[in-house]
């Protein structure tokens, strides 16, 4: 986790003495479930948002908070609409910071624009008065909104990252998906002689190899690995679970497992070569389906699978990359900040995030919102290889914290996978920028636990 501070607010801070005689028993201040944040009955609730699920909330907070006019206003453009407001102390209640139009939240942190938000974690769930809102939502997904200790946002959406490939074009040829890193090298090679280019990429975003990269070398070594690397440590692109994970993807370069052309497509191109099943299989997140639908043939049966570990010892043998995204949030200097916090507490509500998923073809960071919706193969294995995951989800921040940085190590991974470096080269060229990086006071440092 970032390096938390814990946070008592309001009426949720501590236990009240009733008197101080000995023997006197502690009262605990009583927390209504059904308004635990004392949000005024008739208060409007104003929610901004850049996805239409965003507004999903609204209905359900109507229904237990009747006389409240609650709107939610859908905007690519969040950044042209709630920046003056912030810098005129009159934000919205409660935002869904999502899109292109998405406000830079460093910013708002740094300028004290964000209310804290564990006094939300610590309140009963809208479903259930005996689980606090924290317990409802999956291992390691609210780590990306915690900013030098204080949770700021919490990220909504769980996008799970894995190896895509057909089910219908396996069951044609008999092969099952690979478990290990040696069945797919076999499998590539079956591949390969079917007349398949095994294993397709996006070249031109070399990001996506780099991913596949990173999964794999955390599969190996643990979570300490990429909390090595977010922490910029010494000598963390040196590990070994890294170098052997860059060494496998080159091992699939000098087997010719590499569909022709990867390095020079762009992600469009590489999902079109993968769907038109002339690759067998392709790394990337699960928003695959939501962007790729219209050519997705009837008998496809897209299906994800989490990237194979190395050997069968692996520190994370269900270890799945997962980024939570699209920042739910509460401004600091909201006109109802109480309505806000209740409309995040009915986003987190089973319901509200089942409509989500079975809306927008996106999965939460609710446990369990999912299970038993009629959604198709792609999403269903997403699914279920998150349920299994647990508390081995893989997640990382550098990306986000150091994007310069995260692209010239995407960069240098690109260059590797067409031979244009030698391990040596790629792992002392990403070594070298993380150190100068590390001593660059110029630039804000982050850090996790």
């Amino acid at each position: 986790m970032l390096k938390r501070r814990v946070v008592l607010q309001g009426a949720l801070a501590g236990a009240l003495l009733s008197g101080c005689s000995s023997g006197t028993p502690t009262r605990r201040p009583t927390v209504d479930p059904n308004n635990p944040f004392s949000a005024a009955a008739d208060a409007p609730v104003e929610a901004l948002v850049g996805e239409e699920y965003g507004g999903f909330a609204a209905a359900a907070y109507r229904k237990k908070h009747a006389r409240a006019n609650v709107t939610a206003t859908v905007s690519a453009k969040l950044r042209d609409l709630a920046l003056p407001r912030f810098a005129a102390g009159n934000p919205p209640d409660v935002m869904l910071n999502s899109g292109d139009g998405a406000l830079e939240l460093g910013r708002l942190v740094g300028q004290g624009q964000l209310s804290e938000l564990q006094p939300l974690l610590k309140v009963p769930s809208w479903d259930n008065a005996d689980v606090p809102v924290r317990d409802v939502v999956l291992p390691g997904m609210l780590d990306a909104g915690r900013y030098d200790g204080a949770q700021r946002t919490v990220n909504y959406v769980a996008t799970v990252y894995g190896l895509w490939y057909s089910a219908g074009l396996f069951q044609r040829f008999g092969w099952d998906a690979p478990r290990t890193w040696p069945e797919l090298l076999a499998l590539g090679t079956e591949m390969k002689a079917a007349g398949l280019g095994p294993f397709a990429y996006a070249g031109a975003h070399p990001y996506y190899l780099l991913e596949f990269v990173l999964t794999l070398a955390a599969k190996t070594g643990g979570h300490d690995v990429v909390k090595r690397i977010d922490n910029l440590e010494d000598g963390a692109w040196k590990d070994e679970s890294v170098t052997r994970a860059i060494s496998a993807v080159g091992e699939l370069t000098k087997r010719g497992l590499i569909a022709p052309g990867s390095a020079d497509f762009d992600h469009i191109a590489a999902q079109k070569r993968f769907l038109a099943s002339k690759a067998g299989l392709l790394p990337c997140g699960n928003w695959l389906e939501n962007e790729m639908k219209p050519l997705i043939p009837p008998d496809f049966a897209l299906t994800m699978i989490g990237v194979p570990p190395l050997d069968g010892s692996p520190a994370l043998a269900r270890g799945l990359h997962v980024q939570p995204t699209a920042p739910c949030l509460v401004p600091a200097k909201a006109k109802n900040e109480a309505g806000g916090f209740e409309y995040l507490r009915a986003m987190l509500s089973k319901d509200v995030a089942a409509q989500v998923t079975a809306e927008s073809n996106q999965l939460t960071i609710v446990r369990g919102a999912a299970d038993g919706l009629e959604i198709g193969t792609a999403l269903r294995s997403a699914r279920d290889l998150l349920t299994a995951a647990g508390d081995q989800v893989i997640t990382w921040y550098f990306a986000d914290w150091y994007p310069d940085f995260a692209t010239l190590a995407a960069e240098a991974t690109g260059q590797f996978a067409t031979g244009g470096l030698q391990l040596s080269e790629w792992t002392t060229r990403i070594q070298t920028a993380a150190d100068k990086l590390k001593q660059d006071k110029a630039v804000t440092k982050y850090h996790r636990d």
